[in-house]
């Protein structure tokens, strides 16, 4: 493995950010953030067909556990907000969940309707208390996915230590999640040294160093954004080399950037 204390970011001078005709708008990919979630609920199946059908390279799904262990796709621990239920995602066994007016997938489900069709990004959810059950997320995911064609599949999480440790159980793409505000010499510094794959900027950290997407791609890195949705920050991720967008409405990122990249051709 390189040393990471000299591959340092922050001492890479400065790249001239492509734009135009030097890069293709189309060679970034475009995920469905959580599926395409308007107007279908987030993180259904239906969601997830809605974000194929408009052209998505793939979705993004947040994984979760049921009271009974089944690894289920929900984003809140608690169900207020998608089904107008108090009760948590933990608290319910899954034919339990499927009472519930709102349609929650299983993980298994997600990966049987992306199979073949593009990208899966499995965000692994785990709690903030270790002490209850749901921790056991990471090893359930890792046997849901065992045995499967897992080269179009990627594992994130924003919980560092349990996606090293996934990674080191299942031989599976991850990428390190990191929260706003994570500058991105940092965030590269992190991926590199846990033997990641991609790493998972918010929108506004890739934004101020696109002059370090060179130094990630030199260093075998691929660099995700999330969530993106302003056709400005889609039109400047592409030009900057970005591997791929994380979006609420992949068609409508899809449409931007074939837009910009017939004024490119034209110009």
């Amino acid at each position: 493995m390189p040393d990471v204390h000299l591959l340092d970011p922050d001492t890479t001078p400065a790249r001239p950010v492509p734009g135009g005709r030097a890069r293709d708008c189309d060679l970034m990919q475009l995920l469905g953030h959580r599926g395409s979630p308007d107007p279908t609920p987030e993180n259904t199946l239906a969601a997830v067909e809605r974000a194929l059908r408009r052209g998505a390279h793939g979705v993004e799904v947040d994984v979760r556990l049921s009271a009974d262990g089944v690894a289920v796709c929900h984003h809140d621990p608690g169900l207020n907000r998608t089904a107008g239920d108090p009760r948590a995602v933990s608290a319910l066994t899954w034919a339990e969940l499927q009472d519930l007016p709102l349609a929650v997938p299983r993980l298994v489900d997600v990966l049987d309707t992306v199979q073949g069709r593009g990208r899966l990004v499995v965000e692994v959810k785990t709690p903030a208390k270790p002490s209850t059950a749901e921790y056991e997320v990471l090893d359930v995911v890792a046997d849901v996915l065992r045995g499967r064609d897992l080269a179009q599949v990627l594992v994130s999480s924003f919980d560092h230590p349990r996606l090293a440790r996934l990674h080191r159980l299942l031989d599976v793409r991850t990428g390190l999640l990191l929260r706003p505000g994570v500058p991105m010499a940092v965030a590269l510094r992190r991926t590199l040294a846990d033997g990641h794959d991609e790493v998972h900027l918010h929108v506004l950290s890739a934004l101020t160093r696109l002059d370090l997407v060179g130094w990630a791609h030199e260093h075998g890195l691929q660099v995700t954004t999330w969530t993106v949705d302003r056709p400005d920050h889609l039109r400047r991720l592409a030009a900057g080399g970005v591997d791929a967008a994380i979006c609420d409405d992949p068609g409508a990122a899809r449409d931007v950037l074939a837009q910009t990249s017939a004024v490119s051709l034209s110009a």
